[in-house]
């Protein structure tokens, strides 16, 4: 084995770990801005129940529309009945539990769905 295969072959192995190391923060990161942006886009109507769900374990695994007319999604897991934590909570207008089951504020157009 020549100078120049173990330098190859070193180089592979520094960049299989470096590779490994950049998807791991990328990772990390990622769930922080999706936690990060939960916290300021959710309203103040469903900020309650975000906060009461987050404290119970609960972490927050996609935030974002499907397309502009869509209401603000906040996706959480494990799941939990959102029916239950809206009288728990005491929630009142304009905030109900929606046909999809999931806590919807039709004032702000936000929703908290809790992942299957």
């Amino acid at each position: 084995m020549s100078g120049a295969d173990l330098l190859m072959l070193a180089g592979a192995v520094v960049l299989a770990v470096a590779f490994v190391l950049v998807m791991r923060l990328r990772h990390r990161s990622h769930a922080e801005h999706v936690v990060k942006v939960a916290d300021e886009e959710v309203c103040d109507d469903l900020r309650p129940a975000l906060s009461l769900l987050t404290s119970r374990g609960h972490r927050v695994t996609r935030v974002g529309q499907k397309a502009p007319d869509f209401p603000m999604e906040v996706h959480l897991a494990p799941p939990f009945e959102p029916k239950a934590l809206y009288d728990e909570l005491k929630l009142a207008e304009p905030v109900f539990v929606s046909e999809r089951n999931v806590l919807y504020c039709k004032a702000d157009w936000c929703e908290i769905h809790p992942k299957p």
